[in-house]
């Protein structure tokens, strides 16, 4: 029994000494050491389109949605040319200012200034009809919108802009941005597909057009993470889809919102889309309103 209890005064006494020891050795343990590890037990982000050089920044700037423009037909995706007009001019006499989605993903990363009450047209398809009708009414009121066209569209048939149809849309101030090359629901094709279609309109774009493309817009608003990767993979800065939202942020650069307007629409409904700058919950650009008091 005495040996016993020798004995384990005895490891008490050595758990003793072993402790005293690495109470006095740990704290000499070097800062980078004790940082080396947690970064080996924290891995890396599991999101590849995560800014890490930036804070993460929020803007509501809308982000219009339109395809027709006053064709012949009736869609819900034609929007008659007058409901089109009251709606430019609305914009223009609320004090919202037009800017491209490049503008757009600088100012969530940081690097650019929005000036007050901006919003971002665009138009997807290459429609002819938003060549010969919008564009026009884009200039009376000193609007730009940005152009989403797949390449294949582009003179297939006189429904489509042609070639200097969208040259000619660049000289009047507007912006181009790739919608693929045939417009397929890219979320359901294999990876090298995927990558063709939005390799391919880039490369075609800036041979045919002579201009950087840098935005993309997902056709169908069709789109995984797969897809996603691609399209940062082939150097856009940016790119669209179609969820109802004009809040974004810097860690969906590649998945910012869009506002759909579709037919029918009357004024009253399209300034509820607009985000609610006035003190009487109106879409009227604020600055504007204490202008005119």
């Amino acid at each position: 029994m005495r040996l016993y209890q020798a004995r384990r005064l005895a490891a008490g006494i050595f758990a003793g000494m072993i402790g005293l020891a690495l109470l006095l050795v740990l704290p000499r343990i070097a800062p980078a050491q004790a940082a080396s590890a947690v970064n080996e037990t924290a891995g890396t982000n599991p999101d590849p389109g995560f800014i890490t050089d930036t804070p993460l920044i929020t803007l509501d700037v809308p982000i219009l949605l339109y395809h027709h423009i006053g064709n012949r037909f009736k869609s819900r995706y034609n929007l008659p040319v007058k409901d089109f007009t009251a709606q430019m001019a609305y914009l223009a006499e609320n004090g919202y200012t037009t800017v491209s989605i490049d503008q757009i993903a600088a100012a969530l990363r940081g690097r650019a200034d929005l000036p007050p009450c901006p919003i971002a047209l665009t138009f997807d398809d290459g429609y002819v009809s938003t060549y010969q009708n919008a564009v026009p009414i884009l200039q009376r009121y000193g609007l730009r919108a940005t152009f989403y066209v797949p390449t294949s569209y582009i003179s297939r048939t006189k429904e489509y802009m042609n070639w200097d149809q969208v040259r000619d849309l660049i000289a009047k101030g507007m912006w181009i941005g790739s919608h693929s090359v045939t417009h397929p629901f890219l979320g359901l094709l294999s990876q090298l597909s995927v990558q063709q279609q939005i390799t391919e309109s880039k490369a075609i774009f800036e041979a045919r057009l002579g201009i950087p493309i840098t935005t993309f817009a997902y056709p169908f608003g069709s789109l995984n993470s797969s897809v996603e990767s691609a399209v940062k993979e082939a150097g856009y800065k940016a790119a669209l889809w179609t969820r109802f939202s004009w809040r974004h942020s810097t860690d969906r650069l590649f998945r910012l919102k869009r506002v759909g307007v579709h037919y029918p629409i009357n004024l009253s409904a399209f300034i509820a889309r607009l985000p609610k700058h006035g003190p009487w919950g109106t879409g009227a650009c604020a600055p504007l309103l204490q202008t005119q008091k």
